[in-house]
Parts: structure tokens; sequence; C-alpha cells
């Protein structure tokens, strides 16, 4: 199932974009160039009471100005936050969204990257897939953390 399928099936509102002749996307693979297309706008899932939302992906135009200089330099992309905060991110290298501890990073209270970032066992579909469809998805680094202890 592709992104955009994702998105209607589930009546998620989403805004189509071509991102084909943008040098920024130009290195992505072709799937996330296709998630990529259909954000036009940015798209708030799992909407709390209050109003914040478990997961936000940032739009094309926004997603420029969201990324950070080690996660880059670490191969990541930033795509996005969970909940709390912490940056979502897709890498890359592995092609496996993940999430970067925010306030650590923030506040550079690290010795290594690695000890900020948690790798998730799964590609942008499969976590799009479970945030819309189920709820049951890590909306944070901590939660990530934890999953990957059960697996």
């Amino acid at each position: 199932m592709n992104i955009s399928e994702l998105f209607e099936q589930n009546a998620i509102s989403y805004k189509v974009v071509d991102c084909s002749g943008d040098a920024f996307f130009a290195v992505l693979p072709a799937n996330m160039i296709r998630y990529f297309n259909c954000m036009g706008e940015t798209i708030c899932l799992n909407k709390t009471i209050y109003g914040s939302s478990y997961t936000t992906l940032f739009s094309v135009d926004k997603i420029k100005d969201e990324q950070s200089e080690i996660c880059t330099k670490n191969n990541l992309l930033v795509i996005g936050y969970g909940l709390n905060g912490d940056l979502l991110t897709f890498s890359l290298s592995s092609k496996k969204v993940g999430y970067v501890f925010h306030d650590e990073l923030w506040e550079e209270t690290f010795d290594v990257f690695e000890d900020i970032y948690v790798e998730l066992p799964f590609g942008i579909e499969d976590f799009l897939k479970m945030a819309i469809e189920n709820r049951d998805y890590p909306i944070d680094g901590t939660m990530a953390e934890e999953l990957i202890k059960t697996i």
C-alpha cells in the first residue's frame, strides 16, 4: 500500500505536492519521495483532547527549516516530532524511522549521538500504518526504547 492510499483509506487530509525538482529531496529513496509528495501540509495524527498530537509530520515547506545539524551529520532526516517533542527521523542509511531525544539534543547532555537516538525496526510506511490504524505505536524516544526491548 502506498502512502496516499493509506491516507485516503483512513480519511487523513493531505495535500499533494511535486518534490521532483527540488535538490533537497533528490538524494532520498523512492518511498520517501512518494511520502513527501503527500506532504504539502503538516499532518497531525492522533490529536489529544488538549489539541496536541501524538505525531506531527512536517510539510515539505517546513521540513527544510526543521533539520538539525547533528542529525544531518548522522544521516538522519527530521520528518516530524512525537508528543513530547522528541524528533521523529528517517535514516538515509538504514531506511528506518527513529527518534532523537530532544532534551538531550538541545542541552547537549550526551557523549555520543547513539546515546540519544533510537532506531525503530520499520520504515516510514509501516510506522504510518501503525500510527494511523491502531495508535499502538511509539510516540517518543522512551516508548521506542521500550518497544526495542520487547523485540
